[in-house]
């Protein structure tokens, strides 16, 4: 009886010291603090956001600045910008993070090492503007009122913010926990596309919808000669619209300042009029009553057009005269006048003439004397053939030539800024925007 006393009390002493040992264990991690949440964690939610790699692209722009002649080059370069962000203790060399509405709401968060140094940054800045205090949440915020600019620096991180939201975004910012990261971040972060650029841009903006995409990413290229804005399209579901592999359009003149060219396999599309695509071109086309689905039903995915220069015709002017009897007479005369040149073909099928008849019937088309307008256009040639239809300034048809790719050209203020459509997949659109850096700085006035 005594030995079976002894064995329950030793057993007593076993099971006490193993919860001990237990407690003293789970006890840090009970009484613990919640664990800091991330940058990422801080960010809001918004229609645009992005991330940077200012060092990065210090690096990859140095050569297009300096045989630019772009001012203050030297405060652009990787060194310069290291060391002034060392400076003021901020982390340059992590990764920054954007956000926008597009319209008249952006942000910036940026990593902090050392945030007893960032006062004597904001000390320097005051030197040149006008910094004064508010309080936020019993922050001390920094106001820039000349710049409508926010800055609020923590001991992890900074945010510089413009807009009238800066409440709620200071309050995402504060009181995140650790695995709070928005919706859009997270796909963003999480996508594939663009991931070894230095600046890449993500929207799920509401407007994309009304194009049948649920969202689209942008990324940054450059050399000491172009810049290059990469664009990327997701569908939701698969595109109606294929590649074509070659198709007719007019030999690119070199006096244009406005060119597009199009050859896409339309068939699938065109069967679709409740694609969001389809409904917002023929949303379009009522603005002038044109006949949108007559126009699908007709065309064959081929389009060439092309404005630039000037082309002389000749023009009919009635004048008002008098006889001998001094009665009214007209006289005609004809007149060689300057026109903006314009040429215009797309490809169509055996509805070509029923295209035709319609734009007329909706005077769209016009005709006066041998040459026809299209809408407000100077005087035209128009040229229907069996599988083409084209129309143009010149007293003949330009060189008709056979292409493949999907580009245009706009002329902005003497900067031609270039765009394609590089690959259309299931259900992706790859594509880019281009334009010469010293033809921008020059329209620009930013060379020195």
């Amino acid at each position: 009886m005594r030995t079976e006393g002894v064995g329950n009390k030793v057993m007593l002493i076993a099971l006490l010291c193993a919860a001990l040992a237990l407690f003293l264990y789970i006890r840090p991690r009970l009484f613990a603090p919640d664990p800091p949440p991330s940058l990422l964690d801080r960010l809001p939610e918004s229609e645009i956001v992005g991330r940077y790699n200012l060092l990065d692209i210090a690096r990859e722009t140095n050569s297009m600045m300096f045989k630019n002649k772009v001012p203050f080059r030297e405060y652009m370069t990787y060194d310069f910008i290291l060391g002034q962000a060392k400076g003021i203790g901020i982390d340059i060399q992590s990764t920054g993070y954007f956000f926008s509405n597009g319209k008249d709401e952006w942000g910036t968060f940026v990593t902090v090492n050392d945030s007893s140094k960032i006062q004597n940054g904001l000390n320097r800045l005051e030197q040149y503007i006008h910094i004064s205090d508010t309080i936020i949440y019993n922050r001390k915020v920094k106001k820039i009122k000349d710049l409508g600019l926010y800055i609020f620096y923590d001991k992890n991180y900074l945010l510089v913010y413009k807009g009238s939201k800066i409440k709620r975004r200071l309050g995402k910012a504060i009181f995140a926990h650790e695995g709070d990261i928005e919706n859009s971040w997270e796909k963003f972060l999480k996508n594939p596309v663009f991931k070894e650029e230095d600046i890449v841009l993500y929207s799920n903006s509401p407007r994309l919808k009304k194009f049948g995409f649920d969202y689209a990413m942008f990324a940054h290229d450059s050399d000491s000669l172009n810049i290059k804005l990469k664009t990327y399209l997701h569908s939701p579901k698969r595109l109606k619209i294929k590649e074509k592999k070659a198709g007719s359009t007019f030999e690119r003149s070199k006096f244009s300042t406005k060119a597009l060219e199009i050859h896409l396999d339309i068939t699938e599309f065109k069967k679709n009029p409740n694609d969001p695509l389809y409904k917002w071109i023929v949303a379009l086309g009522q603005k002038v009553s044109f006949p949108t689905t007559t126009f699908f039903e007709a065309w064959e995915g081929d389009l060439s057009f092309q404005e630039g220069g000037t082309q002389l015709i000749n023009e009919e002017v009635v004048e008002m005269s008098y006889d001998e009897n001094f009665e009214p007479i007209e006289i005609r005369k004809t007149n060689q006048v300057a026109v903006p040149a314009y040429s215009m073909l797309f490809s169509v099928n055996e509805s070509g003439n029923k295209l035709v008849s319609a734009l007329f019937s909706k005077g769209i088309v016009t005709k006066q004397g041998k040459h026809y307008h299209f809408l407000f256009s100077p005087p035209l040639s128009l040229n229907i053939l069996p599988k083409t239809i084209s129309a143009y300034t010149a007293g003949r048809s330009p060189k008709v030539t056979t292409g493949s790719s999907c580009n245009g050209l706009w002329n902005y203020k003497g900067t031609d800024i270039l765009f394609h459509i590089d690959s259309l997949k299931k259900k992706e659109v790859y594509g880019s925007l281009e334009f010469q850096v010293a033809s921008f700085l020059k329209r620009g006035k930013f060379r020195r």
